[in-house]
């Protein structure tokens, strides 16, 4: 009973952890354009006096999710359509190519805020890598050295290796590859549960499952039959 009730207690520490942490973040900062001195929003890419429109560095204290989700507010839960919609549209506004006649600090800063927005949206188009980020938002972020402590998973993860190195067949390898993907989908929607309520250390400890999971899909992706 006291292990349940401390469990509880953990859930809604973390509950309110994450929910609190993400509100009390410090907001990103207005930013000054270099050329014109007027204020503009931390996320605009573009000066936003209209007689000046110089492109502007990446908002200090802006995330990801500023930038990439309409409303701004980070969530594991995303819509890749509207993602790549909203990445699109930004990388229109900010590819180099569109300042090639620019000044030398215009084509400098168009070629960091196009690669700041391409990091962006790979990361946040990927679960795993959105995972990650979201912890790491929340201070809770993941070494990618860290061990497996959990006995179960790591019985999982050997196991899953041994089928591999024993399989002689692309039969065989397609029914990992099939297995391991049922799994990687099991784990993104508890994930998503885990992030919905607030659950921290669930998510943290699903981010490492779904983290060996990829490694197994790459194995699998780098399997060739045995000359013997």
């Amino acid at each position: 009973m006291a292990a349940v009730v401390h469990m509880q207690a953990c859930q809604r520490h973390n509950h309110y952890y994450y929910h609190h942490s993400a509100a009390a973040r410090a907001q990103p900062e207005r930013k000054i354009c270099w050329s014109c001195h007027r204020s503009s929003a931390p996320t605009a890419l573009l000066c936003d006096n209209e007689r000046c429109r110089a492109i502007q560095p990446v908002g200090k204290g802006v995330t990801y999710f500023d930038l990439l989700l309409d409303d701004g507010k980070p969530s594991f839960d995303v819509s890749a359509a509207d993602l790549r919609r909203r990445f699109l549209k930004l990388q229109q506004t900010v590819h180099p190519d569109s300042f090639s006649q620019k000044e030398d600090v215009e084509r400098k800063l168009a070629e960091a805020q196009s690669s700041w927005i391409n990091h962006a949206y790979a990361t946040l188009k990927d679960p795993l890598s959105r995972a990650r980020y979201l912890l790491k938002l929340q201070g809770r972020e993941i070494d990618e050295k860290d061990q497996i402590a959990d006995p179960e998973l790591l019985m999982e993860i050997m196991e899953s290796r041994e089928e591999i190195e024993m399989a002689k067949t692309e039969s065989q390898v397609a029914d990992i590859r099939l297995r391991n993907e049922q799994k990687v989908a099991g784990v993104v929607e508890r994930l998503s549960q885990a992030f919905a309520s607030g659950d921290l250390a669930r998510a943290r400890d699903l981010t490492h499952h779904l983290q060996y999971l990829r490694r197994i899909s790459q194995t699998v992706h780098g399997w060739e039959p045995s000359d013997a």
